[in-house]
């Protein structure tokens, strides 16, 4: 796993853009963003690639 690769996509994520990004581990074009609510402010980021299951879960 490319750490580096995963930390630009988060922040990448947290800065508004809403993908997809390439996989890090797969390095195919389907990394989508997932977010969860709380009092309708963005608690968590999930980036899950939809090809190889590959997934990080980051604070907002």
């Amino acid at each position: 796993m490319s750490d580096d690769e995963w930390n630009h996509i988060i922040r990448s994520a947290k800065q508004g853009e809403s993908g997809p990004w390439t996989c890090p581990e797969c390095d195919e074009y389907a990394v989508e963003l997932g977010q969860r609510f709380k009092q309708g402010h963005v608690v968590e980021h999930t980036l899950m690639c939809l090809a190889c299951q590959a997934e990080v879960v980051a604070p907002a």
